[in-house]
């Protein structure tokens, strides 16, 4: 009973560092001072400015913009630009 005690807030422990850790190096979309924020792979797409290993949206108001993936077309409602796909208006 003692071993078991100890196991589960171990294991929360290792679960929420491990969720904290994969989320700080999302490739999505993170809201930066109102701007949106990519990871870089090659080109940033329009709207975009390359900071280091990030794309920067110039606007608050500029489209969202997601990783393409290699060999895939761009989902519904969003068009190829630079190494992303970018939504529409």
């Amino acid at each position: 009973m003692t071993t078991q005690f100890l196991r589960t807030p171990m294991c929360a422990l290792i679960l929420a560092l491990t969720t904290i850790t994969a989320l700080a190096e999302t490739p999505y979309p993170v809201a930066k001072d109102g701007k949106e924020t990519i990871m870089r792979n090659r080109t940033c797409p329009t709207g975009y400015v390359g900071i280091g290993n990030k794309c920067e949206a110039l606007h608050t108001d500029t489209p969202r913009a997601y990783p393409k993936i290699k060999g895939a077309a761009c989902p519904s409602g969003t068009f190829a630009s630079g190494d992303s796909c970018k939504a529409f208006r």
